[in-house]
């Protein structure tokens, strides 16, 4: 074996390793902040030594796990707009990959204080799904009377509700999902609800 392809494994099994202690975190901090390194270490399948190598201490991987929780959600949201033709398909594909990625979901909002004054935490408005918003409007999917910022609470509080009814047992996952997208999707839709 070459010391080049020695090498490459080596850092193969470094990437997994640190992959599964990163899972393993948002996982347990998805569900209680208090889980002790002890216990991310146990569920990772990791030692502690090896765990303190990758993260000498909580905050270093409070602050991975952050900026890990954070890349996750964003990638499976690039991911989940390829194919879509309209704006109200990419709110729906987008509904579904938060929600699929419910224990970051869980990790990042369950506490609105937890972060605060972290480097790695933005707390600004999503611009992006902001604007995916408002070409629904303009599309006439999505009910134009009500304001974007008002559309974006609603449809965050809906994926944050559904990865709770997973994390909880209370939904499987596809019936999760399907009840959230419903739900935004007749919620704020333009159709007319009949309603007087």
């Amino acid at each position: 074996m070459t010391v080049g392809r020695q090498r490459h494994e080596s850092s193969g099994v470094r990437q997994r390793t640190r992959r599964a202690i990163l899972d393993a975190a948002i996982a347990l901090w998805s569900r209680d902040f208090s889980a002790s390194l002890g216990d991310i270490a146990e569920r990772a399948a990791v030692s502690r030594s090896t765990l303190h190598r990758y993260f000498p201490e909580r905050q270093a991987l409070v602050d991975a796990a952050l900026a890990e929780a954070v890349a996750a959600i964003e990638r499976e949201g690039e991911k989940a707009l390829v194919g879509c033709r309209t704006a109200v398909d990419e709110l729906s594909a987008l509904m579904r990959a938060g929600i699929d990625n419910g224990d970051a979901i869980l990790f990042l909002f369950s506490d609105p204080n937890r972060f605060a004054g972290n480097p790695y935490w933005d707390e600004s408005e999503d611009e992006d799904v902001l604007g995916v918003i408002t070409r629904a409007q303009a599309e006439g999917g999505i009910a134009a009377d009500v304001t974007p910022g008002w559309i974006l609470g609603v449809f965050y509080s809906l994926i944050y509700t559904a990865a709770e009814a997973i994390a909880s047992d209370q939904l499987p996952r596809h019936r999760a999902v399907d009840v959230a997208v419903r739900t935004f999707l007749h919620g704020v839709g333009s159709g007319d609800s009949g309603a007087h």
